[in-house]
């Protein structure tokens, strides 16, 4: 989950998920509830994207500077240490359907 410039709010969560199968639609109401349950709603992500793979470091960390980047359209800046780099582009697609 990453915080994503919001013109009322400041900043709202936006959540990247990877799923194996199941129905997208269902989970992503169900995660929506389960962060407002656990976390308060303040904390509920304003959107799930369901993605094959996150941004991740050769070491395994997670680029959650380039998510928030490309969540608000900005340039990710040096994704050089990119274990996997199609995941990028996968993420903007998911983006841009919403």
């Amino acid at each position: 989950m990453v915080g994503v410039a919001d013109g009322l709010k400041g900043q709202v969560p936006m959540a990247f998920a990877t799923l194996k199968a199941t129905d997208a639609q269902d989970l992503s109401s169900a995660l929506k509830a389960l962060v407002a349950v656990e976390l308060g709603a303040i904390a509920r992500p304003s959107v799930v994207h369901f993605v094959s793979s996150l941004p991740k470091t050769r070491s395994g960390k997670l680029l959650r500077r380039a998510l928030q980047a490309v969540a608000e359209g900005r340039d990710p800046g040096d994704l050089s240490t990119l274990e996997n780099p199609t995941a990028m582009a996968e993420i903007a697609r998911a983006i841009e359907r919403t």
